[in-house]
């Protein structure tokens, strides 16, 4: 096999990358004058639902509550998340539970099902479980939560009270 030399094959790929990219920009001539500024665009307002709602108590995650009644609602509402979701930050709330969205006018069952553990641990598992039910879980004075399972319950919203002796 024989070496090629690089000065030469770094001369043919700059020439085959200057070609592949010539193609891409607009080539202006001398004669022609360059073009007006663009004008700046201000994103409109978002209309339709916006989602609004209290911190929770730790300060780590908020659940909106959105209005959906029409498909434009639903637009808007799928628009304003697009664009929370360009922000690192919000988009890391968001994957993370801590950026939840609750419908307006739908009703969790407030003292409802309650669920209670005398002993043993709450896992994960069960805390998704009950949050999507909308029950309330008691904690007897020889159960204990698990560490995911007191992250998944505050990033959901769940109800936990705690008994003492």
């Amino acid at each position: 096999m024989t070496g090629i030399d690089r000065d030469q094959l770094r001369l043919l790929v700059r020439e085959v990358v200057r070609d592949a990219v010539s193609d891409l920009t607009p080539k202006v001539s001398k004669s022609v004058a360059p073009p007006p500024a663009a004008p700046t665009v201000v994103p409109p307002t978002p209309t339709g639902p916006t989602p609004t709602g209290p911190l929770a108590a730790d300060e780590r995650s908020r659940a909106d509550t959105v209005s959906i009644r029409s498909d434009a609602d639903l637009d808007a509402f799928v628009r304003n998340l697009l664009r929370l979701f360009e922000n690192p930050k919000t988009r890391a709330d968001l994957r993370n539970g801590r950026l939840t969205f609750r419908l307006a006018g739908a009703t969790r069952s407030p003292g409802g099902t309650t669920r209670r553990f005398d002993r043993g641990a709450v896992t994960e598992r069960t805390v998704a479980e009950l949050a999507e039910s909308g029950a309330t879980l008691v904690l007897g004075p020889r159960a204990v939560l698990t560490p995911l399972a007191r992250e998944r319950a505050r990033a959901l919203g769940l109800t936990i009270e705690k008994e003492r002796k």
